[in-house]
């Protein structure tokens, strides 16, 4: 069964992602209509990552990649600090951040996209790469 996670949703508990060992590298990214920047976002498998997901547009937008579902995660977005067994959705009001970390598993070219109607259509994708 797959869960979606909207910033006010609240969920269970559960253990840390990772134990300290590494620090997540970090990239920002920013959404606006219709695209996210940057489109391509190279990871390496074995290491924590943290995405700092920003929308600069005037209406809401969505982060959706099926490479998360199965992967627990850390959601934070202002007062709200997640961890979930994985992930679908992360919807963004203008000016919304949020701060998505996971563990990169499984290597290939996966898509993220903007879940609301239109978006994907008008451009808002982009590739994750996992070496």
């Amino acid at each position: 069964m797959k869960r979606n996670i909207f910033l006010l949703a609240a969920l269970p508990l559960l253990l840390p992602l990772y134990a300290g060992a590494e620090m997540p590298s970090t990239i920002r990214i920013e959404m606006s209509e219709f695209a996210f920047r940057p489109a391509t976002i190279h990871l390496t498998i074995g290491h924590p990552l943290r995405l700092v997901l920003v929308n600069r547009g005037q209406i809401a937008h969505q982060f959706q990649t099926g490479y998360v579902s199965a992967l627990p995660v850390v959601l934070v977005s202002g007062a709200l600090h997640e961890e979930a067994p994985g992930l679908d959705v992360v919807r963004l009001d203008p000016g919304g951040t949020a701060r998505l970390e996971f563990l990169a598993r499984k290597k290939g070219d996966f898509e993220f996209f903007c879940g609301i109607e239109g978006h994907r259509e008008a451009g808002m994708h982009g590739i994750l790469e996992v070496r």
